[in-house]
């Protein structure tokens, strides 16, 4: 089917929207394409002068484009009765479901119809040229001596000396019945007028194209793609031979019958044959003109609202007959709007979480002190933010007194670390030894310097972790093993492993990475006495650790 030529890469454009715009929309979401507008419309027009028709629609009058279908062969016998009819009318609009990826968003809509036909009908109320009959030709006058060699009498009856026989009745039924022939002037295998948007690049553009085949007028195969102007002859010119008209619808002139009275059966065949039959055969031929029909078809056309919306347009057909209009219908039409309001810029994809985003994971603070550690000599501060506040300086403090002894700068992964001197002796291992993180208003829980189970390293390498920490002693008398645990939600967690420290307490575990992940937050615990003198045992912990996964 020829393609509308104003744009070269329609037909491309139309198959690969068309196909993205219906796979997506069959997908079982909502409907809804937020900022796209659509219409569509299989035919819309004027039918011998009346009100415009516009039979089927679809989205009509909705503010945003949705799913909607309308047509089918029944509306399309609706038009039966009319000089334009079509076996079937379509109206459809499709769009992309709620939630289809920003850059895979897109709308479409289509009107048209199949097996279009224009026709002449007799009952077409029409009014045809007629024949220009002159005045004269109307009545045929004949001198009373013409009749007088029939019969002697008819000179004494009184009658005028001349007579006039009117020829009208007898013309009239010369002339044609002034309908129009039962005869299809024009037909269409189909038109469709194709008008959707989707997104490119970023942006979201829209597309148009009309489809048209298989034009005929009067049964010869035209192109749809150029500007078609053609005058047919629905009846040919002619004459009438006034030497044919039936002498007997000739009416006698009323004198004449009244005169003849009882004559009148005698006489009356003598004046048709010899006296009315050669002066009827002198008359001229009268002439009828042409009834001819235009037929104009305007290819597709395309046009942009000034508030962006694109109208795609099959034909318009224009046909008269006699110069009154017959059928001035639009083809198809489909617009697609609002693509200026569709955002088809794909979302920045998040990075998966880092240790540092699993460390607030289970919290609601933004800004957690992961760990705090006695390491070579100072204190040791690990810890993370939300990714918001990259780049903010830390502030860590000595609770006892509130004095800030050390600052860090978040990272863009929200983690963040420093060192600081270690606090004075006589608190180091007490409870006045607590460190708390700041950021403005955004505060840490505290967390002691000193415990009895400290991780000093975790660290991921080639699909295994690695960790190493000690157990303050004295450990249990039978050594206890200790846990390692990894956290699978906030209320979930894996036992991964069991093993014994060395007897100075000390340990160091590798593990299998796991593969699901890219971070991972480990925790172990142990039982220990609290002094050596002490056979009980307490359960302790380590911090949560979390670690980026090396694969």
């Amino acid at each position: 089917m020829p393609l509308t030529p104003f744009r070269p890469r329609a037909a491309l454009t139309l198959v690969t929207a068309v196909a993205a715009v219906t796979a997506a929309a069959a997908l079982p979401s909502p409907a809804a394409a937020a900022g796209f507008t659509c219409d569509a419309s299989a035919l819309r027009g004027t039918i011998l002068g009346q009100a415009a028709i516009e039979p089927v629609t679809a989205n009509r009058g909705s503010a945003e484009c949705t799913n909607d279908s309308a047509g089918g062969a029944v509306l399309a016998d609706a038009l039966a009765a009319l000089p334009v009819s079509a076996s079937a009318l379509s109206a459809k609009t499709i769009v992309t479901p709620s939630g289809t990826p920003n850059d895979k968003q897109g709308a479409l809509a289509s009107g048209g119809l199949a097996g279009l036909t224009v026709k002449a009908l007799p009952t077409l109320p029409i009014t045809l040229p007629t024949a220009s009959i002159p005045p004269e030709l109307l009545k045929l006058e004949v001198p009373l001596s013409s009749l007088t060699p029939l019969n002697p009498l008819l000179g004494l009856l009184g009658l005028p000396s001349t007579l006039t026989f009117d020829l009208k009745p007898a013309i009239d039924a010369l002339l044609p019945n002034g309908g129009l022939p039962n005869v299809d002037l024009l037909s269409f295998g189909a038109a469709t007028a194709y008008a959707g948007a989707s997104c490119q690049d970023g942006t979201a553009k829209a597309f148009g194209a009309s489809q048209v085949a298989d034009l005929k007028v009067l049964g010869d195969a035209l192109p749809t793609d150029q500007l078609l102007s053609q005058v047919l002859s629905v009846i040919d010119s002619g004459s009438i031979d006034l030497s044919k008209l039936d002498l007997t619808k000739i009416e006698l002139p009323l004198g004449l019958t009244s005169a003849l009275g009882g004559l009148l059966p005698t006489l009356l065949g003598p004046i048709q044959e010899t006296v009315l039959k050669p002066l009827v055969a002198a008359l001229p031929k009268i002439e009828i003109p042409a009834t001819l029909a235009s037929v104009k078809l305007t290819p597709s056309s395309q046009t942009i609202r000034p508030d962006g919306t694109l109208v795609q347009q099959g034909p318009r057909l224009q046909v008269s007959i006699a110069g009154q209009s017959l059928a001035d219908v639009i083809l198809g039409e489909a617009t697609i709007g609002g693509t200026a309001g569709v955002d088809c810029v794909v979302p920045a994809a998040t990075p998966p979480p880092s240790a540092a985003d699993l460390a607030l994971q289970c919290t609601t603070r933004r800004l957690v002190l992961v760990d705090v550690l006695n390491q070579n000599g100072r204190v040791k501060f690990l810890g993370a933010a939300d990714r918001k506040l990259a780049g903010r300086s830390v502030g860590l403090r000595l609770k006892s007194n509130s004095r800030t002894v050390a600052t860090a700068t978040v990272r863009a992964d929200g983690s963040f670390s420093a060192t600081a001197p270690l606090p004075p002796k006589s608190i180091r291992n007490t409870d006045k030894a607590r460190y708390q993180a700041f950021i403005g208003s955004e505060k840490s829980l505290d967390l002691k310097l000193t415990r009895r189970m400290l991780v000093n390293s975790v660290t991921s390498s080639d699909g295994k972790v690695t960790l190493k920490g000690r157990v303050v002693l004295p450990l249990a008398k039978s050594v206890a093993q200790i846990t390692l645990t990894r956290r699978l939600s906030c209320k979930t967690v894996e036992t991964v492993k069991r093993f014994k420290p060395k007897s100075d307490g000390t340990f160091t575990v590798t593990v299998d990475a796991p593969d699901d992940a890219t971070a991972a937050v480990y925790r172990m615990s142990t039982f220990v006495r609290k002094t050596t003198r002490s056979n009980s045992t307490s359960k302790t912990f380590t911090l949560p650790r979390g670690v980026n996964l090396d694969k």
